[in-house]
């Protein structure tokens, strides 16, 4: 943008500081403290931005709550208990498409990324991750119009003209691609920008597929939306954890906390019991 040099100076020095204002990312203006200046100062913020799954992460309106929002809670305790530090958990930011999500953690240090992220070699290159704090299924999704589907290898036959729907930036592409490549050369993949609109096409497109995690899938199940899942084998679980940007040191606390003994404790099962429910307790692990 050019500004006009019969501008007055001073005008032009506001104008000036008011585009740049403005053309700072969003992402910039996110501020977490460390854990050193915890450890330090005996108290600090722990900032998180998180991208909404439900009964995971999301926003009622009043307040944010789910499965990662309990256990995030059930860390400050145990970090109050343990090294008797007060850390205080701002929820800063709430992102709209996960590839922006992902983003934003990865440029700014001090923070808190939560949501289904999946663990993989490649993001390791760029994140820091904390241990699993859940193990899930991916699921093959499709309109309750769509015929029944048991196996990948029938896809071309039985989903001859459809197309693959999946979320830029996720594991799901390569998962989608492998399927083409081995399976369905001629298939078309489009990708969208969150699960949230996967899931709106699915409920009136029947003409499309998608994989999610099994987590999506709980609110798919809740709402009762026009969506089944389709019995086919797509492999192990992934795990799922929050991120870091690699300049952060809130890791190594993570990494305490975090661990299998917790994963099968009475309190962690009762988080996901009352934010998943019982019907998915033994098949989220």
């Amino acid at each position: 943008m050019h500004i006009s040099r019969n501008v007055n100076p001073m005008k032009r020095i506001i104008l000036a500081a008011f585009i740049f204002l403005f053309a700072v990312p969003a992402f910039a203006q996110l501020k977490g403290d460390s854990w050193e200046k915890v450890k330090t100062s005996g108290s600090g913020t722990l900032t998180v931005v998180y991208y909404e799954q439900p009964g995971l992460i999301q926003d009622d309106g009043n307040t944010v709550k789910g499965v990662c929002v309990d256990l995030i809670t059930e860390f400050t305790k145990w970090v109050k208990e343990t090294h008797g530090k007060d850390v205080k958990v701002v929820y800063s930011s709430k992102e709209k498409e996960f590839a922006n999500f992902l983003k934003v953690i990865q440029r700014t240090p001090n923070i808190l990324g939560v949501t289904n992220t999946s663990i993989t070699e490649e993001r390791k290159k760029i994140f820091k991750f904390t241990p699993p704090y859940m193990s899930t299924p991916l699921v093959f999704l499709t309109n309750d119009k769509a015929p029944a589907l048991k196996s990948l290898a029938d896809l071309p036959r039985i989903y001859a003209g459809f197309t693959a729907e999946v979320i830029t930036g996720s594991t799901h592409v390569l998962h989608a691609e492998s399927i083409r490549d081995k399976y369905y050369p001629e298939l078309k993949i489009s990708y969208t920008s969150s699960s949230e609109s996967v899931i709106k096409n699915l409920s009136t497109n029947p003409k499309i597929f998608s994989i999610l995690d099994f987590t999506e899938y709980v609110g798919v199940v809740r709402k009762s939306l026009p969506i089944k899942r389709q019995e086919v084998d797509l492999g192990n679980s992934e795990d799922l954890a929050f991120i870091m940007a690699k300049q952060s040191d809130w890791d190594q606390l993570w990494n305490e906390f975090l661990t299998p003994e917790y994963r099968r404790s009475a309190v962690f099962r009762k988080i996901i019991k009352e934010n998943l429910g019982s019907t998915f307790l033994n098949l989220v692990h």
